[in-house]
């Protein structure tokens, strides 16, 4: 008999669990400075929002803040109502989540059983691979295109009876690119009704491609579609983690069958009413980044690096040589950007969120120098 000190606890896992790879943080800033050193550091590797929250955002959390004695609103009325009046749709199409992570997590947990298949695109968000894994090995990448976007036609083909679920990221993360509005209409004609087409906008509110898909519109005629976006990005709440999906009431209701009580905290509940209040400020911080993406894109091309055209808040570059070592490069000089191997990018690939001028001037600074060796 094994001891109980000889246990190996791997061997109590289902196998999907013990396949999975636990995620894979950036090191925090203060950390990074301990380690090397150094009087300052700017983070350029979590696609954040170098502006941070609306001063309304820290009114209302400093206010909320008062009440943290108190459970926050389970069903998270109040904000899923004012979401449903901004967006154009009934409450009952709305499902909360910590993050539209979670949201994910809900939909391939209450959608998959043992057998079944969900459909993503290699080299996209990473968490698709690392749930789909843990959810009984169910999913099934396609190959990215050679031009860095989702090969639609290629994922349409993929699905077979026992697909369950497609998942689009658009635009793309970690390449920035996206698929256009025909592209993706032909992917909802091409794949059968029984599929839910989960369509992941967490960057939505940076397109300014005209021929960007407007996907909510759609979900009249095909209501297996899903919509998933987040408050982290151009709201500044990566913070406080909060998410959404929308898609026809009768599929949002059996999701929230499989949703934690309490998922949504109170402060992310008041910061997300406070930015839906506030939605005016949106134009503005979509157009500032897109004037620093363009600049930045372009410096970064006159360096000598291969960058992909982005609709993000964040530029995805090769170098002649590997990523991690220029990473590591740029870390000693106090710039942390994040190499893409995890996201299965080849050996080459760089992610740089966009950052303040000044961030984005010490970054071109560092690689000018390291590239110049």
């Amino acid at each position: 008999m094994t001891s109980k000190q000889d246990l190996d606890f791997a061997t109590l896992f289902r196998p999907g669990i013990r396949a999975t790879r636990a995620y894979t943080p950036g090191k925090p800033i203060e950390e990074v400075q301990r380690e090397l050193g150094l009087e300052s550091v700017v983070k350029l590797a979590s696609n954040e929002n170098p502006e941070g929250p609306l001063p309304a955002v820290l009114e209302a959390v400093t206010e909320a803040a008062q009440q943290l004695n108190r459970y926050p609103d389970a069903a998270c009325h109040t904000l899923t109502h004012k979401l449903a009046e901004h967006l154009d749709v009934t409450p009952e199409s709305i499902i909360l989540g910590n993050g539209s992570n979670e949201v994910i997590d809900i939909l391939i947990r209450a959608l998959v059983s043992p057998g079944e298949n969900v459909i993503y695109s290699e080299r996209s968000f990473i968490v698709y691979g690392l749930t789909t894994c843990a959810h009984f090995e169910c999913g099934r990448p396609v190959a990215l295109g050679d031009d860095d976007r989702h090969d639609l036609p290629a994922m349409a083909a993929a699905v077979n009876d026992k697909t369950k679920l497609v998942i689009v990221c658009n635009p793309n993360n970690p390449t920035g690119t996206y698929n256009t509005a025909e592209e993706f209409t032909a992917l909802l004609e091409a794949l059968p009704a029984r599929v839910i087409v989960a369509v992941d906008e967490a960057y939505y509110e940076y397109v300014t491609a005209s021929d960007y898909p407007q996907v909510l519109p759609l979900m009249k005629a095909h209501p297996n579609l899903v919509v998933l976006r987040t408050f982290s990005k151009i709201h500044s709440l990566a913070g406080l983690r909060v998410g959404f999906g929308v898609g026809h009431p009768a599929l949002i209701g059996e999701l929230h069958k499989t949703r934690e009580p309490f998922n949504v905290n109170m402060l992310a509940q008041v910061a997300a009413m406070a930015c839906l209040e506030n939605w005016h400020e949106v134009a503005g911080r979509r157009d500032r980044n897109r004037a620093e993406l363009d600049r930045l894109a372009a410096d970064l091309a006159e360096l000598g690096l291969d960058v992909v055209p982005s609709q993000t808040n964040f530029i995805l570059v090769r170098s002649e040589g590997p990523a991690a070592e220029l990473s590591q490069e740029l870390l000693k000089l106090g710039v942390i950007v994040r190499p893409m191997a995890a996201f299965g990018m080849d050996e080459r690939a760089l992610r740089i969120s966009v950052g303040t001028r000044p961030e984005n001037e010490r970054c071109l600074v560092a690689l000018k120098e390291i590239l110049g060796r």
